[in-house]
C-alpha cells in the first residue's frame, strides 16, 4: 500500500480522442496535489481513490494539505488491514468489524505511547468518512453496523467566554472517553493548537544567542518574528514583501499587518486577524529585505509572481520558500509541497547540537515559540492590573486578539500555566532590549 501524487489533476468529461469538456460535477477545473493510493501490486485501490475524488466535489472542498492527511490515515488503515488480513468489505460479527478492531488497534498503540489521542480522532474520523462514502455512494452493505451512532449535547464557551451548548452526532469508536489515559498536567504544557510549553526568558536568550552565532538570517529573524507577535510557522514563513512597504518612524510603537483569509498570508484555518510588529523588528527585516543577501536569494526564486511584492520574505539559498502559501500557484511543481521541513530540521539537526555545545540544553519546536511570546505578553501587562491600573479581563481580551484565540477558555490557560509557574514571572524591559541587539547584523 503507498500514495503517489497527482500534481494537477486536470478534471473533465473526454467527448473524443481530441475533445474534451468541462465535468459540471465539479467546481473546478483542476486540482493540485492530488493523492492516490495504490495496492501492493500498483493497482489503484479503486473505493479509496474514489472517496478522495468525491471529496473535492464538494463546494467548500479541502485544501490539498487536508486531502492529503486524509489519504495518509487511509493508507494506514489499508495497510493495517492487509497486514492483519482483514477484508475491510465485510463485517462478520459487531466486534470483529473492520472499524472495532482498527479503533482497538490505535488504542494498543495509545497506550504504548506510539500515538496521541489527537491521532487517534484523526484517523478514526477519516475512516468514519470513508465508509459513510461507501455506505451512501457505493451502496454497500455490511451485515453488522460498523459504529453506534447518538446525540450528545457538548457545552462548550464561545469566542465571548460564554457558556453554550449544542447537539452533535457522536459515535462509540470516535469517542475519546474509550481511552484510558492520563490527563496532562498544566504546570508543564499550555493546550493551544497542541500542548505547548513556553521557553523561560534564559532558554529564549540562549536560543537566540546560538542563532546569532550560526548566522542564518532567515531563521534568526523568523525565530524573532513568531516571539514578538505569536504568529504559527506557516503565518511567519508565508509573510509576503507587500507586507512591509510601509515606512514607520522610530517613534511608533508597534505596526500592525492583516494576516489570514484574502491577506496572501497563512493562518490556521484560514482565521484572519491582525499581528503587531514591534517597530524595532518591522525596521529590522525592511534592512533585510533591501540586504544583498536577500537579493541574492530572491534572484535565484523560480517563484516569479507577476507582481514582485507577493515575493516570500524568507528563501533559502536556492531561492526557494521554506513554506509555500495555500494559494501559491507554484505548489504544483512541487512533488512535496515546502511545509516548514526544513526548519525543523535546522532546529533539530543544526540549532540544538550548538546549544549543547554552551552546556545547555533545550527541548523546544517553533510552536513553543508562539506560547512563548503569549507568555512574554502576559507578564509585561499583568504589573499593570496589580496595580490596578488595568482589568484582569482587558489583559485577557487583549492577548486574545493578539494570538488570535476562537475563545477566551484557550486565553485563560496561559493565565493558570503562569500562576503555577512562578519563574516566568519577571521584568521584561531588559529582555526586549537584548532582543533588539540580537537583531544587530551586518548587512548581508
Amino acid at each position: 500500500m503507498k500514495k503517489i501524487i497527482i500534481r494537477n489533476l486536470q478534471i473533465y468529461t473526454p467527448i473524443s480522442k481530441d475533445m474534451r469538456i468541462r465535468n459540471e460535477n465539479f467546481f473546478v477545473d483542476n486540482f493540485p496535489h492530488f493523492p492516490v493510493l495504490l495496492n501492493s501490486d500498483g493497482s489503484v485501490w479503486k473505493y479509496a481513490s474514489l472517496y478522495l475524488l468525491s471529496r473535492i466535489k464538494e463546494y467548500k472542498q479541502p485544501s490539498s494539505k487536508t486531502l492529503d492527511s486524509i489519504a495518509n490515515d487511509l493508507k494506514d488503515f489499508g495497510l493495517w488491514c492487509v497486514q492483519n488480513e482483514i477484508d475491510y468489505l465485510k463485517a462478520e460479527r459487531k466486534i470483529l468489524s473492520p472499524t472495532y478492531r482498527y479503533r482497538g488497534s490505535l488504542q494498543e498503540k495509545y497506550l504504548k505511547g506510539k500515538i496521541s489521542e489527537s491521532s487517534i480522532k484523526r484517523k478514526i474520523s477519516s475512516v468514519i468518512g470513508f465508509y459513510r462514502y461507501l455506505i451512501a455512494v457505493q451502496q454497500i452493505h455490511f451485515k453488522f453496523p460498523l459504529w453506534e451512532e447518538g446525540i450528545s449535547s457538548i457545552s462548550y464557551f464561545d469566542n465571548k467566554g460564554f457558556i453554550q451548548s449544542k447537539q452533535v452526532v457522536t459515535t462509540d469508536i470516535g469517542k475519546t472517553s474509550l481511552i484510558q489515559r492520563e490527563e496532562y498536567s498544566n504546570s508543564k504544557v499550555i493546550k493551544d493548537g497542541g500542548k505547548l510549553c513556553p521557553l523561560t526568558e534564559h532558554e529564549q536568550k540562549v536560543m537566540f544567542k546560538c542563532l546569532k552565532e550560526i548566522g542564518n538570517r532567515e531563521m534568526s529573524l523568523g525565530f524573532l518574528i513568531s516571539v514578538a507577535t505569536g504568529a504559527r510557522m506557516g503565518t511567519v514563513y508565508t509573510l509576503r514583501l507587500k507586507h512591509f512597504a510601509k515606512t514607520v518612524s522610530d517613534n511608533e510603537k508597534e505596526v500592525g499587518i492583516k494576516v489570514g483569509y484574502g491577506t496572501d498570508c497563512d493562518t490556521k484555518y484560514n482565521k484572519k486577524y491582525m499581528l503587531y510588529f514591534p517597530v524595532w523588528l518591522y525596521n529590522a527585516i525592511r534592512v533585510y529585505i533591501s540586504s544583498p543577501r536577500s537579493k541574492k536569494r530572491r534572484n535565484k526564486a523560480k517563484h516569479i509572481f507577476e507582481n514582485n511584492s507577493m515575493q516570500y520574505i524568507f528563501l533559502n539559498n536556492r531561492g526557494k520558500p521554506y513554506y509555500v502559501a495555500n494559494n501559491d500557484p507554484y505548489k504544483i511543481e512541487y512533488m512535496d509541497i515546502p511545509r516548514g521541513n526544513t526548519i525543523r530540521v535546522f532546529i533539530n539537526t543544526v540549532l540544538k547540537k550548538h546549544i549543547s555545545l554552551s552546556n545547555e540544553e533545550i527541548e523546544f519546536s517553533f510552536h513553543d515559540l508562539r506560547a512563548t511570546y503569549g507568555m512574554n505578553t502576559l507578564n509585561k501587562i499583568m504589573p499593570l492590573v496589580e496595580k490596578e491600573e488595568k482589568s484582569l479581563s482587558f489583559v485577557l481580551n487583549f492577548i486574545k486578539e493578539r494570538m488570535g484565540h476562537s475563545s477566551l477558555v484557550t486565553t485563560e490557560r496561559y493565565l493558570n500555566f503562569r500562576k503555577i509557574n512562578k519563574f516566568f514571572i519577571k521584568s521584561q524591559e531588559s529582555y526586549e532590549k537584548h532582543l533588539m541587539e540580537l537583531i544587530q547584523y551586518d548587512r548581508q
